[in-house]
């Protein structure tokens, strides 16, 4: 029999599902890496979790159900808007995303920069799928709750909880393939960990200055284009797309994954600053690990487009 005292008292949040390998099948023998992913609903995956219920009075909802590899706009807006719809509700406490690995990373720092409450946004993901002998997402799914119930959780914006750890949306990133303990937020580290049903945090995220954003409508996303610096970078590609008539949306901004501490070929900087005069808005990074300073300090070349798609499109409105 229920006990509708307990019943009240345990904190409402919304899972919503979005697809990825956390949702995955296998498409053979369990035991092998073969699956598809984006395959299983939300509900199904909460299903196999009956210890969440004590945790929770969960509800649910399926944004998408994709690869995470070909995440886009449409799915960004989508996702961000149902959030700020659920966390609007005054009975529900945090929300709680279902995700794939491989562009987890760039969905979590788009949610951190448009999020503007307090309460808790807490993505996961797996390595494995859910049919897996060994499959990680039933833990790292009641690892996000755990997390999302915590009242110390308030504030923190978005966050990411895989394998034990809570990682910032601002720093954390892919960094195995194949690991089960697939993520990192570098030199920072995380914010914490899982201890049972309690969260111990270590540090507090850092600031996003001029979050948060709005969401470009949708006929507005500018194009924001990502170009590697490597050995015989001449710079054609960017006077390539800088110049080409048939983009659409034309280019507005570039990203450069530099080398060392963002330096860029010679002949790469004169075509960046050509397509500077032509009103394109040039930002680095590096390939080998975050920069230091300013409102870039940190971020990826991933991230560092999320921002400047929202910072762009926001001049546009």
């Amino acid at each position: 029999m229920n006990n509708p005292s307990a019943e009240s008292t345990r904190p409402q949040i919304v899972v919503l599902g979005t697809g990825g390998t956390i949702a995955g099948t296998a498409t053979g023998d369990p035991s092998l890496p073969g699956y598809t992913a984006g395959v299983l609903s939300v509900d199904a995956l909460l299903q196999g979790i009956p210890a969440l219920s004590r945790l929770a009075r969960i509800h649910t909802e399926q944004v998408a159900n994709l690869d995470s590899k070909d995440m886009d706009f449409a799915v960004w807006t989508q996702l961000a808007e149902r959030v700020a719809h659920w966390l609007a509700q005054p009975h529900i406490a945090a929300c709680v995303i279902s995700h794939g690995t491989d562009t987890l990373e760039e969905t979590a720092y788009f949610l951190q920069l448009v999020h503007r409450t307090n309460k808790p946004v807490v993505l996961t993901a797996a390595m494995r799928p859910a049919t897996a002998l060994d499959a990680d997402g039933p833990q790292n799914l009641l690892d996000a709750v755990r997390v999302a119930v915590q009242p110390q959780s308030r504030g923190l914006g978005v966050v990411c909880v895989l394998h034990g750890r809570v990682h910032s949306a601002r720093d954390v990133t892919k960094a195995s393939t194949h690991r089960m303990d697939a993520f990192t937020s570098g030199e920072r580290g995380p914010l914490g960990e899982v201890d049972g049903d309690s969260l111990r945090l270590w540090r507090q995220p850092a600031a996003e200055p001029g979050a948060p954003f709005a969401i470009p409508a949708a006929e507005a996303w500018p194009r924001v284009e990502i170009v590697l610096n490597h050995a015989g970078a001449d710079g054609a590609l960017v006077r390539c797309l800088v110049a080409n008539p048939a983009l659409h949306p034309a280019l507005r901004g570039l990203v450069i994954a530099g080398t060392g501490g963002g330096t860029v070929h010679q002949q790469l900087q004169a075509a960046l600053l050509w397509a500077e005069q032509q009103g394109v808005r040039v930002q680095i990074a590096s390939r080998v690990g975050p920069l230091r300073g300013g409102a870039e300090d940190g971020l990826n070349a991933v991230k560092l487009r999320v921002r400047l798609l929202l910072e762009l499109g926001a001049c546009r409105a």
